[in-house]
């Protein structure tokens, strides 16, 4: 049954690129553990589909053990290369140097990978910015917001108000942040996507974004999971620099 399971991940991998809205809405997506990388990488990474889910990881036997459960195929993952970017988590010291918060993001040329998914892991919280720098030149940067206790006191006075008013504080300075990064990278950018997962996590749903290549460039796409699945693909933004962010 090894090559039959296989066989199978790869006809739902091959579906994911080109059908990829009834794909999602078919099946829950999540992309589970990356390697550690400094930004936007290409790696092979390990596809494993059954029943109707779908798992990105970077070790063979995790993704077919999500995929399928302790007593499902533990041999349907087939690998494939992706391009990496990975969360930027709370612990990181905040600064524009190498391993620091708010580092330049990596800017990827579309043309010159054979990549077909961008991943990132899951949201739950945290907000995603993807920028469009021209000439097929993308970014991703994804934030892990900061915990309540490395607010100052006002910060925290403000959220503990109301759990609105901490899901919103905490939105608003990660776009802050978001700004910070894009105003460390050299170029100008273009078009943007920002999808901030905060009220959606309050809410229940988990949040997964998914970038699939169409010819020279990728199209990004949102997967919201909880009772139903709900599918879009992401609509960019005109970059302003002095204009609040859109946000999905």
């Amino acid at each position: 049954m090894a090559l039959a399971d296989a066989l199978h991940s790869m006809q739902v991998y091959n579906a994911l690129r080109t059908n990829p809205i009834v794909t999602l809405q078919n099946n829950d997506l999540e992309v589970h553990n990356l390697p550690a990388v400094p930004c936007a990488s290409v790696r092979n990474l390990w596809f494993a589909a059954f029943g109707t889910t779908m798992v990105i990881d970077q070790a063979s036997a995790m993704a077919a053990a999500l995929a399928a459960g302790p007593m499902g195929p533990q041999d349907c993952a087939v690998q494939r290369s992706m391009v990496v970017s990975p969360m930027r988590g709370f612990g990181l010291p905040v600064g524009a140097g190498a391993g620091a918060r708010h580092q330049a993001t990596g800017i990827l040329n579309a043309a010159a990978t054979a990549a077909n998914l961008w991943v990132t892991e899951i949201q739950t919280g945290c907000t995603v910015l993807i920028v469009d720098w021209g000439a097929g030149q993308y970014s991703v940067t994804h934030l892990q917001p900061s915990q309540d206790a490395q607010f100052n006191m006002l910060g925290r006075a403000l959220m503990w108000t109301s759990n609105f008013a901490h899901n919103a504080y905490k939105n608003t300075w990660l776009k802050q942040e978001m700004t910070s990064v894009v105003g460390n990278t050299v170029g100008a950018p273009q078009r943007y996507i920002m999808i901030q997962s905060m009220f959606e996590t309050a809410r229940g749903p988990v949040t997964q974004v998914i970038g699939i290549r169409n010819g020279a460039q990728f199209t990004f796409y949102r997967q919201r999971t909880a009772a139903a699945r709900v599918v879009e693909q992401l609509q960019w933004s005109t970059w302003y620099a002095y204009l609040p962010y859109f946000s999905y």
